[in-house]
């Protein structure tokens, strides 16, 4: 686990826009970005699920978040899950525990994040989880830190845009790809970060 986690407005938006969309239900996704020995900088998200994660079509997201990450020279950083009701701060589903390890055995350094409310305290709505010992557990005390190079805009008012604008409704994970792929071209909305924040 990074010492130091930042977000990037563009990036947060979107993770908040997706568990907006699917509020009723659990959304799970692939944080992108760069990492390096005490630092990960996470610049987009793939949305991946909002109703059971099942591992088959996990696998297949991997393979091609893989290929896609390759193709644009940007590294795989840690993973987002949020439960049913964000509200509730219970401790991830068994399932996120999963990926979660599946991750961390295969990347050298990452993050798990859950989302959570946005609060003075908690500005990027972030928590994070620690791996400890064989179990994932939140650690309130690392601060999730907003990347404001490219976005100064505050969190709050670009959420309130958005949600006015319908923009949750544009956030397609690769389960509704899955379901009806015609909804976005190649996955274009999945993976672009030129979502227009």
């Amino acid at each position: 686990m990074s010492n130091n986690i930042s977000i990037t407005t563009e990036a947060l938006a979107k993770l908040h826009l997706h568990s907006f969309k699917h509020h009723a239900s659990s959304v799970n996704g692939i944080l992108l970005g760069k990492v390096d020995k005490n630092s990960i900088l996470i610049t987009d998200i793939i949305p991946l699920f909002h109703t059971q994660t099942l591992l088959p079509m996990f696998e297949v997201a991997m393979i091609q978040i893989e290929k896609y990450c390759r193709d644009n020279n940007i590294d795989m950083v840690g993973y987002y899950h949020s439960n049913q009701c964000i509200a509730n701060e219970l401790e991830p589903e068994p399932i996120a525990k999963k990926i979660a390890d599946r991750l961390n055995n295969e990347l050298n350094n990452m993050c798990f994040l859950m989302i959570s409310k946005i609060e003075v305290n908690r500005p990027s709505g972030l928590v994070s989880i620690d791996k400890v010992g064989s179990d994932w557990l939140k650690n309130r005390k690392t601060l999730i830190t907003i990347d404001t190079t490219s976005n100064s805009e505050d969190i709050n008012e670009i959420l309130k845009r958005n949600l006015q604008n319908i923009k949750e409704s544009q956030i397609y994970d690769f389960e509704e790809y899955l379901s009806n792929p015609t909804q976005s071209e190649d996955g274009a909305l999945l993976y672009s970060s030129d979502f227009g924040i």
